[in-house]
């Protein structure tokens, strides 16, 4: 089979389109036959070698795919030929991956294999911070930080079936055309404009009840200052490359929450709750409430491209590779 291989962490442009063997699988995998995987910011860190763990090579990044069961082990109870949703520790990035039963979502057949391919990571990440971590009211103001990325965008679109006011904060006029396009309430150019200032002036000096943070570095503080009374700020990443260092006195007298969001370990620890989110976002897309287009597509062979686009912030939207 065809596959993205790194065989050596540094630059995206090191990695080599090869063929290998498909995987094998175990009693309790299923064998998916690729139509569709998403590309995320983290895939960028993985193959450099900067992401929080460090694969040695080689290996095939990308875990998030969407197509067809081609084989399945004794235990799995799902049909050959169904569609599926899976979420491969790695191997995603390839004509062919096995999934472990337990990481994949079943969807009807004619379920937009692109927008499955999307829905893992960012959809996924995205609501577990706004349902469980934030646990968001309808009604309540959302601000986003990096509005324009995966997790921006997942996050416009879930705050919309929410029921929240989304603010959005982006660095050019492309990317402010892009939330715009996408259903957001109200843009702030961040590169223009006090964030603070601004986001209290939306908010008639009240604040944000909640902020969406990917990005860190300088914003994070920022948006803190900028949020209400009893808010809370969900720390989904550091795009930037910045950790932020907070002044935690602003937690006493702000009341504020800080709040870590690491999706991938609520995913292990709590299976059944994870397989119910993810009923929720597939049903939210089988009802029209939810319309995930994919802004960038692009084939395996340049699968490279797509990630240095991350690297140099030139992504907008969600990216997919079509396999």
């Amino acid at each position: 089979m065809k596959a993205v291989v790194c065989t050596k962490l540094g630059d995206p442009d090191l990695l080599e389109i090869q063929e290998i063997d498909k995987p094998s699988i175990s009693e309790n995998e299923i064998l998916i036959k690729v139509e569709a995987a998403g590309v995320n910011f983290p895939d960028a860190l993985l193959v450099q070698g900067k992401y929080q763990i460090v694969i040695d090579p080689p290996f095939v990044p990308g875990n998030e795919v969407c197509g067809i069961i081609e084989d399945k082990g004794e235990k799995v109870n799902l049909p050959i030929g169904s569609k599926v949703i899976g979420i491969p520790p790695i191997g995603g990035f390839a004509e062919y991956v096995a999934v472990n039963k337990n990481l994949v979502i079943p969807v009807n057949d004619n379920f937009n294999s692109p927008a499955g391919a999307s829905l893992p990571i960012n959809y996924g990440t995205t609501y577990y911070a706004l349902k469980r971590r934030a646990q968001a009211k309808s009604g309540e103001n959302l601000l986003i930080l990096g509005a324009s990325g995966g997790i921006g965008t997942a996050s416009i679109q879930l705050a919309k079936v929410m029921g929240l006011k989304t603010i959005c904060a982006v660095g050019s006029d492309d990317k402010a055309e892009y939330v715009k396009s996408l259903g957001c309430d109200e843009i702030v150019r961040y590169d223009q404009v006090d964030l603070k200032e601004t986001v209290k002036e939306l908010t008639n000096g009240k604040g944000v009840d909640i902020v969406i943070d990917p990005v860190g570095g300088e914003a994070t503080e920022q948006a803190l200052r900028a949020t209400a009374f009893n808010g809370r700020l969900l720390v989904i990443g550091f795009a930037n490359g910045a950790i932020p260092k907070i002044s935690l006195n602003l937690t006493l007298v702000k009341g504020v929450s800080i709040v870590g969001v690491w999706w991938g370990r609520w995913t292990n620890t709590y299976p059944q709750e994870t397989a119910e989110d993810f009923q929720e976002l597939v049903s939210m897309v089988d009802k029209g409430e939810l319309n995930i287009i994919p802004n960038n597509t692009y084939d395996l062979e340049n699968t490279s491209m797509a990630l240095k686009n991350f690297l140099t912030r030139k992504n907008i939207g969600k990216t997919v590779i079509n396999i």
